[in-house]
């Protein structure tokens, strides 16, 4: 069999195939024989239909079929003697069988890019620092005192900026564009902008029982025939309320469940925050090590690759959105925003693969078996289910092959980091 590659950009490359007359036969003999074997023509039992029959009643369908044979026989050779490595499906544009008794095909793949890397040596990873300042720790349990906030009614008080409003609102569209509404209990917090800033506006100062008026006109998000329309409320307020944080105290640490009072909930609350500036350096360095094998390089990512799983990753997203109870299609949300930042991340990730892949190739790094294993056991330790039925299940789904490559670019990272040993970051090999 003989075949061009004609590389047409960084992700993309042209093929042209033939398959000699003597394959060609051999393939049409099987294709032709699996039709003879298992064809049902009224008349005839199972598979003992005369073979003239069936190739002249299936011709069509055998077409077909050997047409797809031959094209798994060309790609399969083209694949394995050109050492490619799709990114995607084969995009056939034209196959036919020739007039020698041939087949020909042509047609064109979209791969992933050669890269070229540097050397490791002269890497300096930037600064970070891991340890959480003072000030850090204090916004941190400021936090969790605002997660645990009480609001207190108050009397005799007019509404201003940082109370609790509860409104009954009343609203209607006298310039048409809507329907009247009418929301029983809505709770804001004066200043927060949690409200339209004229609702806002309009209920403060008043006191808990008095009838404010609030008006505004619709933007251009209300879309074509509603924009400028008015829409008139009437609000009711109905009570007031003072925000209460509570003491930070060695009460406050037991009312979450944290031994030794405040200094142990600050000593929690460090561990945490330093646990997320190791992953927030890990993810800087890793950036940095990759940029340091480009050393300057751009490198092309396959396109229709990076669509598909940001799809993917955008999907993801919506049904664990779902799985809580929102209503993706009620919910406003940027969905372009959502996209493009999928997309980034999408991009980043790929372009760390393959750089740390091709500075694996090139440093000769391997991952023994044994080392597998032992990221296996530690995750089906994590999971709790047995060592066996992980290991298996990775097998089938190929996430044992994506756990060793994870592992290898650890490698790299390590080489190049030491101090990444003991840090976030651990391999991923299942989905």
């Amino acid at each position: 069999m003989a075949h061009t590659v004609e590389r047409l950009s960084p992700c993309r490359v042209g093929i042209t195939a033939t398959v000699d007359a003597e394959q060609t036969a051999a393939a049409r003999e099987r294709v032709t024989s699996a039709w003879v074997r298992r064809a049902v023509i009224d008349g005839f039992r199972p598979g003992k239909a005369p073979r003239s029959l069936v190739e002249r009643r299936f011709a069509k369908e055998i077409a077909e079929e050997l047409e797809e044979a031959l094209l798994h026989v060309a790609w399969d050779e083209v694949r394995a003697s050109a050492a490619l490595r799709p990114a995607g499906p084969l995009q056939v544009q034209d196959a036919r069988l020739e007039p020698d008794g041939g087949f020909r095909m042509s047609g064109q793949v979209e791969v992933y890019p050669e890269v070229v890397v540097g050397p490791l040596a002269g890497f300096v990873p930037p600064p970070f620092e891991v340890e959480p300042s003072a000030e850090e720790i204090e916004a941190q349990l400021a936090q969790l005192r605002e997660r645990q906030v009480a609001w207190e009614p108050v009397s005799g008080e007019v509404a201003r900026e940082g109370l609790l409003a509860e409104v009954e609102i009343f609203g209607e569209f006298p310039d048409g564009g809507g329907e009247p509404f009418h929301e029983e209990r809505s709770l804001f917090q004066l200043g927060a902008g949690e409200v339209h800033p004229e609702i806002e506006a309009a209920v403060l100062g008043h006191a808990v029982g008095e009838e404010v008026r609030a008006e505004r006109k619709l933007g251009e998000e209300a879309g074509p025939g509603r924009e400028g329309k008015r829409i008139v409320y009437r609000l009711v307020i109905k009570g007031l309320r003072r925000k209460q944080l509570p003491e930070l105290d060695d009460a406050f640490a037991a009312s979450l469940g944290v031994e030794n009072g405040l200094e142990g909930l600050r000593q929690q609350v460090r561990l945490r925050l330093r646990r997320g500036k190791l992953q927030q350096r890990y993810e800087l360095w890793r950036e940095a090590v990759v940029t340091h094998l480009l050393g300057g390089r751009s490198l092309e990512l396959p396109p229709r690759l990076v669509e598909e799983e940001t799809h993917r990753e955008v999907v993801r997203f919506a049904r664990s959105l779902a799985e809580v109870g929102v209503d993706v299609e009620k919910a406003e949300l940027d969905w372009q925003r959502i996209e493009r930042e999928a997309k980034g991340r999408v991009e980043r990730r790929l372009r760390h693969e393959l750089v740390l892949d091709a500075a694996a190739a090139a440093l000769g790094v391997q991952v023994e078996d044994a080392e597998v294993d032992v990221h296996v056991a530690h995750e089906a330790k994590a999971l709790g289910v047995p060592f066996a039925e992980l290991r298996g299940n990775l097998v089938k789904s190929g996430g044992l092959g994506r756990m060793r490559a994870a592992l290898r670019q650890e490698k790299v990272l390590r080489l190049a980091v030491p101090e990444l040993e003991a840090e976030p970051g651990a391999a991923e090999g299942k989905e």
